[in-house]
């Protein structure tokens, strides 16, 4: 398979080979570190905002922030935070920072990047990254997310970053 979205149009494609169980699963461990920061940085900014906000009408804090936490729409914008983190890294450049560190990109059956909307329903379909599982039994090493718009999950040559 030979293929590289990112490239200038005038360049000679690059080689590339689809990405394993294994890859999708060590970069996924390293999102989760970024999802964790992105997290703790949407709890820092949301608590700030809340205790600012609240400041002039309340005394006790951890009341309005522990009725905060039970509140749906904080654990609908806390995930929304995360789930940007994602959508975000998928359609700037097909690689998140774990994709990145283990050399994958994302991208259509045609070349093109994810849209937004496509990103979005791509990461809800993905379940947490749990229908990779998919990429098992697939012949073409797709998770079930990328069923939903034909995307790929490819693996980068070493000397893929060292051209640019």
């Amino acid at each position: 398979m030979s293929s590289n979205p990112s490239a200038p149009p005038d360049s000679a494609p690059t080689e590339v080979t689809l990405a394993s169980f294994w890859k999708r699963l060590f970069a996924w461990f390293y999102d989760l570190l970024g999802a964790l920061g992105i997290f703790i940085l949407a709890l820092g900014i949301g608590e700030l905002l809340l205790f600012l906000l609240t400041l002039p009408f309340v005394e006790d804090f951890a009341s309005i922030s522990q009725a905060a936490s039970q509140n749906i729409f904080w654990g609908f914008y806390l995930f929304a935070a995360v789930q940007y983190y994602y959508v975000w890294c998928w359609v700037k450049g097909g690689q998140t920072v774990g994709m990145k560190t283990w050399r994958l990109q994302i991208y259509k059956k045609n070349g093109q990047m994810l849209s937004w909307k496509e990103a979005y329903i791509r990461s809800f379909a993905s379940l947490g990254g749990i229908s990779n599982l998919w990429s098992l039994v697939d012949s073409e090493k797709r998770g079930l997310h990328d069923l939903v718009f034909d995307t790929r999950v490819v693996e980068l040559p070493k000397e893929f970053y060292k051209k640019k």
